[in-house]
Formats: C-alpha cells, sequence, structure tokens
C-alpha cells in the first residue's frame, strides 16, 4: 500500500487557487479600464483593492503557511508590552 500523502501540501494548494481566482475576477477589471470615465476607473479600483490585498495575502500564506499568523501574534505581543510597559 502507498503512504497517506503529508497535509502540509493543503493550505498552500488551497491558497494559491484562491489567489487565482481572484487575479481572474480582477483580469477583465484591469483590463477594461480604459476609455472609462475617471470617476469609473477609481470606483473600480476601489472595489477590487479588497481582492488585491486577499490575493498578496494567499500567496504569502502559500509562500510560507502560518507566516501571517505569527507576524500577528509577533504585533499582538509587541502592542501588549507596550501598554503594560508603561
Amino acid at each position: 500500500m502507498t503512504e497517506p500523502l503529508p497535509q502540509a501540501w493543503v493550505p498552500r494548494v488551497l491558497n494559491v487557487a484562491l489567489a487565482a481566482m481572484c487575479l481572474l475576477l480582477l483580469g477583465p477589471i484591469v483590463t477594461n479600464l480604459g476609455g472609462k470615465p475617471v470617476y469609473v476607473q477609481v470606483a473600480l479600483v476601489m472595489v477590487s483593492l479588497p481582492f488585491l490585498l486577499l490575493t498578496v495575502a494567499c500567496l504569502a500564506s502559500a509562500a510560507r503557511p502560518g507566516s501571517l499568523g505569527r507576524t500577528l501574534r509577533r504585533r499582538q505581543a509587541k502592542r501588549g508590552s507596550r501598554s503594560s510597559g508603561s
């Protein structure tokens, strides 16, 4: 029989797939911005900004699973030490 696959690949594949889906959603918006009025361009960029941030976060998490959680814990520990040190 074969051994089960290690599960470390699951979050990487899921995060890359989610980032790819977000990029597929953002692609048509970016390619069709030309020729639209400025206020429409600004509105579309503002609406797509959360998807862009989500894409970057997914790619960062796929590159190093758990790195975003460790960063968040470090920032919270720094805030806690600053507030208790005063």
